[in-house]
């Protein structure tokens, strides 16, 4: 396994980060990073923790140390009020009773908060804490503190037997699967991925209140663990406060696991803002078959960062729009591979299927780097298509096989607007493809899309649908029209695409 990791680790350093850049106008987060004792490397996974958070161009990061053990925690009073959102990377004496409670206040008045690993050690006799965080391990906790909660038979049980709160077995490579792929920080991830050598805490208790179990990790007992389906991430309410709680990130180690930072970047954005601005993640990304490592002492901000207003949909009335398509011929298009037919209908390109051909495309003959590119289009109930973006048809590929980025068209319900690898083995480049019924069928429907760096982003008629960071694909390439291919027996079908203009983004 270790010469996998080592070449992921140049994979991922090669491509400098796999988060997407910062959304032009978007607040940046204000947060506070608290640490100063532990009884693991704090020195060590603070400042790793600032990079991965300010590496993406959403945090400002601001550190609170507090004395050393058995110092005067009286002098110990960081500001809340003055963040966004609070990060505990400490596990050690108790606070004043004063910062306790301004604590307290924060939380409840609205403050986001974030509780890393060993965080959930600290304080087992302060009930508002042991609330804020769900659930907690040893310092005495015992069945007093709570119940367990483990997902057993496919749901989540309150587990009330007598025993310890708090261990972990052997450090190991584990699994974590998302039990809930609506929220927003699971939304945009992969529904299973490995985390880095870590400890995998098991046997947390504590009250558990208002608390929402969104991925869990197998305890396995050849690892000495108990056997059970752990919490691994968990979100909670506290008032008005927005809890992320992470068991993941012992340390160093752990925390350059691309596991550990992806979540711990998705998961202090919401605790922030009650919600996640971030692209989804490919399996390239989060792989369930590898561990992805990546060194946050070498993040960079995003490729694209800044070239364009991501938060939002692009807009027509901008100037540079130009038209791919003059509505009399076919000029500045080439088609590559099948025997659909492609002619001019009016003011559209019409593809008509062909009995027993393989996907046709039809290409242009610029090939394109960044870009909006819009277009309407209206395809029949019973076919499938596409437009390529950034793609190749090369000789020493397939055999000049058309290849790359496709947005997916289809009639709904169905996965319209995500994007597909075509041709490439890697299927689905979106995470997820929940069907959606943004296509309005039989009709003339909207497409927008954005390709800047590695990020895509896709509209339908208003509705955005896909969001991703994909650092695999080709970063330049031509577009194309798809005739999805059909069997002799079926069609003939048609698809029409109007209004196709593209404005380059440099």
């Amino acid at each position: 396994m270790q010469h996998s990791i080592n070449r992921l680790l140049s994979l991922a350093l090669s491509a400098l980060v796999l988060t997407g850049p910062l959304q032009a106008g978007e607040k940046i987060f204000k947060t506070l990073l608290v640490d100063g004792q532990n009884n693991h490397r704090w020195q060590e996974t603070s400042p790793l923790m600032k990079q991965t958070l300010e590496s993406t161009g959403r945090f400002q990061v601001d550190v609170a140390t507090s004395p050393a053990k058995g110092g005067n925690m009286n002098e110990f009073q960081p500001k809340f009020s003055n963040y966004d959102v609070v990060i505990s990377n400490y596990n050690g004496d108790s606070w004043s009773e004063n910062t306790q409670q301004a604590f307290i206040d924060y939380v409840k008045g609205g403050g986001g908060f974030v509780c890393i690993h060993a965080a959930n050690n600290s304080f087992p006799n302060w009930a508002e804490y042991n609330e804020i965080i769900g659930v907690g391990g040893w310092g005495g906790r015992n069945e007093k503190s709570g119940p367990y909660v483990r997902w057993r038979n496919g749901k989540f049980e309150r587990d009330t037997q007598a025993g310890r709160g708090g261990s972990h077995g052997r450090r190991h490579e584990y699994e974590v699967v998302v039990r809930d792929a609506e929220h927003p920080i699971t939304r945009g991830i992969p529904a299973s991925w490995l985390q880095a050598n870590d400890e995998l805490y098991a046997e947390l208790r504590g009250p558990a209140k208002n608390m929402e179990v969104l991925a869990t990790a197998f305890s396995d007992k050849k690892t000495g663990g108990t056997g059970e389906h752990e919490p691994a991430l968990m979100v909670l309410s506290y008032g008005k406060g927005r809890v992320f709680h992470t068991i993941m990130g012992d340390d160093a180690k752990a925390m350059g696991g691309a596991a550990f930072q992806i979540t711990l970047e998705r998961g202090t954005e919401w605790a922030a803002s009650g919600d996640v601005t971030q692209p989804a993640v490919t399996a390239a990304q989060l792989s369930k078959k590898e561990v992805v490592i990546r060194d946050p002492k070498t993040l960079k901000l995003p490729i694209g960062h800044g070239k364009a207003d991501f938060s939002k949909a692009p807009s027509l009335d901008t100037d540079g729009w130009v038209s791919l398509f003059n509505q009399k011929n076919l000029d500045g298009w080439t088609q590559r591979n099948g025997t659909a037919k492609y002619s001019v209908d009016g003011d559209a390109i019409l593809g008509v299927t062909a009995k027993g051909s393989p996907n046709s495309f039809l290409c242009s003959d610029k090939e394109y780097a960044d870009f909006e590119l819009t277009f309407e289009v209206k395809v029949h109930d019973k076919l499938n298509s596409g437009v390529q973006i950034r793609s190749k048809s090369l000789a020493d590929y397939m055999n000049f096989r058309v290849h790359g980025p496709q947005v997916e068209i289809e009639a709904g319900p169905a996965e319209a607007g995500y994007v597909y690898g075509e041709a490439t083995g890697r299927g689905w480049l979106s995470p997820r493809q929940p069907k959606t019924d943004a296509i309005k069928n039989g009709e003339w429907n909207r497409y927008l899309i954005r390709a800047v760096g590695p990020r895509i982003q896709t509209w339908i008629n208003g509705q955005k649908i896909e969001d991703i960071y994909d650092e695999t694909s080709y970063q330049e390439g031509f577009l194309g029209l798809q005739v999805h291919g059909i069997g002799k027996q079926a069609g003939p079908y048609d698809v029409r695409w109007r209004d196709i203009k593209i404005r380059e983004i440099e």
